[in-house]
């Protein structure tokens, strides 16, 4: 984290795991993050390293058979100590979220419009009149075309990135310190994906709030980004300002991500592939969860799992070879 930043969101050794009739299995391995107030902080890995498991963590709305322990502290306040009621409260005014899936995310059934003014009935004392016009104004400032007509048209009726414009307003209506945006431009094509991006800095830049950029794609990652977390099977592995781990990637696993990024002469040739899978949250791994796939492993990463080394100011991965390779 940006030492000259206030933090708003830390953090500590957050451990998730889910009960099940096949036994108890863990997601979310102990990490620790911070994001600073008026910081666009990355979180980067594969599907299924445990993203948006913490996502849904922040928020309080994992399912009823898991169990968080640890610490996230906000602004002071622990929020998994809070009620159900308390987070309520918070949800939606103080932490937003937009979810990867606009279409599944929002309501089949209700007008959008009515959809982004949920958020201020709820939070807000605001009449039914100026409900209205805050929803309009908001939805001019997202980029949507002629908002009244828009106001009155279900998701089915809208393209996919009208409909993301649509879930970024409902995250932002309120004004909230911290956004987490889950995977905000998939499925999107590049035109309205880079849209979507400078939407995202927009917010960032003149309403003050935080935001928490989960993807798998470390070439968007790097366009918002200041500091990025990698995550591997449940593991932050590697942390620093996102310049540093484009131009100096310390971990084998953040180089591996780094060359699958399509170049502009990739046309026409195989893109590179990490090779083998991500974990199962099911296995068992007494080394590094990445030994198996790592083209650098020696014998002491099948034992042990390394902690963390520094390799320069606000860097470090979880490798033995960090800083050598």
């Amino acid at each position: 984290m940006n030492c000259e930043s206030e933090s708003l969101l830390e953090i500590k050794d957050l451990k998730i795991a889910f009960k099940t009739p096949e036994g108890i299995f863990h997601a979310v391995k102990g990490i620790s993050l911070e994001v600073g107030k008026r910081e666009i902080v990355g979180i980067v890995g594969e599907s299924g390293c445990g993203k948006t498991v913490t996502a849904l963590s922040i928020m309080h709305i994992l399912p009823d058979n898991s169990v968080a322990t640890g610490s996230i502290d906000f602004s002071g306040i622990d929020l998994l100590s809070l009620k159900e009621n308390e987070t309520r409260e918070t949800r939606g005014r103080d932490i937003s979220m937009i979810f990867q899936d606009s279409l599944s995310s929002l309501n089949p059934l209700m007008k959008v419009g009515r959809q982004i003014e949920e958020n201020l009935m709820m939070h807000t004392s605001l009449d039914s009149r100026n409900r209205f016009l805050e929803v309009l104004d908001i939805m001019h400032k997202v980029g949507l075309p002629d908002p009244e007509q828009t106001y009155k048209k279900y998701p089915h009726e809208l393209s996919g990135g009208m409909r993301q414009r649509i879930a970024i307003a409902i995250a932002i209506v309120c004004n909230p310190d911290l956004i987490i945006a889950d995977e905000p431009t998939t499925a999107l094509d590049v035109t309205v994906q880079a849209q979507i991006l400078e939407l995202l800095r927009k917010i960032n830049r003149e309403s003050n709030s935080s935001i928490i950029f989960i993807s798998h794609n470390l070439g968007v990652v790097r366009e918002i980004c200041s500091i990025v977390y990698v995550m591997y099977a449940g593991h932050i592995v590697e942390k620093g300002p996102v310049n540093k781990l484009f131009t100096d990637p310390a971990h084998p696993y953040t180089m591996g991500l780094i060359k699958a990024i399509p170049k502009r002469d990739s046309k026409g040739k195989e893109l590179f592939d990490i090779r083998g899978r991500v974990p199962s949250i099911a296995d068992s791994i007494p080394g590094c969860p990445f030994e198996p796939r790592c083209d650098y492993a020696v014998e002491r990463c099948k034992k042990e799992f390394p902690g963390f080394k520094k390799i320069a100011n606000d860097h470090e991965a979880r490798c033995f070879l960090a800083g050598d390779i």
